[in-house]
């Protein structure tokens, strides 16, 4: 493998919106640069001009190089069709460290830029032709702020694809809106579902009005559940704790098995993990089945309540 050094003006970045933006991660290897210069290459192919090359991998690596005003890059040539590229970078991880939306940007440009079949994209990934539509499917779903949004980092991918991506396909002009206030206001998964949830049951103006101001409704629902909880009874609190554990491990869970479960074991540990998950899932049920006769009377008229609030 040749490691050569290459201008950081003669790359083409197309690729890089293929990925996600970790700022925090970027912080620490601009830092990281400065102490001890680049230690590994990127990978780029030629481009179609002379003189010119695409990346293919390293896109933090440039960026954090160009903050730190430098003019070369270590990179080694592949010597294959950009495409070709993509797939091989994408294999020699294993997938791992890619997320579902990252994963359905790198088909997008397989299937719609190259021109590739579904089946074909499929066959080069070692992915089923489902899995291909799934991961087009996203892209082709969600709205571009949305997009934007996890490019940037400001918007989580299991938040897109968990609680914007329904809401996309009820309504993607109210998605959008709400993914640009997300955007501006930080708001947190946790936040972004409570929108979507409360959305999903408003009525017309219960609806223009959570998307014109998310903010301003999630403080009226804060304040809501404050004043309420004035009243709460030691049992009341006691599941009202349960209930947020519940919904953060949950969280926790469905964001950390599939990193557990990792392609090289996936079977091994799959059938480790799958007699505790049974047991799980007996138990969410019973307290799904208990919760509904609970909770669904009330929530119409709860609905009502904070919409009056938030008028």
């Amino acid at each position: 493998m040749k490691v050569v050094e290459l201008a950081l003006d003669s790359l083409d970045l197309r690729y890089a919106r293929l990925r996600r933006r970790h700022p925090q991660a970027e912080k620490r290897l601009i830092v990281s640069l400065e102490e001890i210069g680049q230690q590994s290459p990127v990978i780029v192919v030629a481009g179609a001009e002379a003189g010119r090359y695409v990346l293919i991998e390293g896109r933090k690596r440039v960026r954090a190089l160009r903050r730190l005003k430098a003019d070369v890059v270590k990179a080694v040539v592949w010597e294959m069709p950009a495409p070709q590229a993509l797939v091989a970078a994408y294999q020699l991880q294993d997938g791992t460290g890619w997320n579902a939306l990252e994963e359905a940007w790198l088909v997008w440009e397989l299937v719609r830029g190259a021109g590739l079949s579904t089946s074909e994209a499929g066959r080069r990934l070692e992915r089923s032709k489902a899995w291909v539509s799934g991961r087009l499917g996203l892209v082709e779903s969600l709205p571009e702020a949305v997009q934007d949004g996890v490019r940037s980092g400001k918007i989580g991918a299991y938040t897109a694809t968990r609680h914007l991506l329904p809401f996309a396909r009820a309504n993607a002009g109210d998605c959008e809106s709400l993914a640009v206030k997300v955007i501006e206001n930080g708001f947190r998964s946790r936040e972004v579902e409570t929108l979507c949830r409360y959305y999903a049951a408003a009525g017309p103006g219960g609806k223009r009005r959570l998307i014109e101001d998310p903010g301003l409704f999630l403080r009226a629902l804060e304040a809501a559940k404050h004043k309420d909880g004035g009243n709460m009874s030691s049992e009341e609190a006691r599941c009202l704790k349960n209930l947020e554990l519940i919904g953060n491990v949950s969280l926790g869970l469905a964001r950390s098995l599939p990193t557990a479960i990792a392609s090289e074991t996936a079977t091994a540990a799959r059938e480790r993990l799958r007699p505790a998950w049974e047991r799980a899932r007996r138990r969410w049920t019973e307290l799904a089945k208990t919760a509904s006769l609970v909770f669904e009377p009330a929530e119409e008229a709860k609905m009502a309540s904070l919409e009056t609030a938030h008028a």
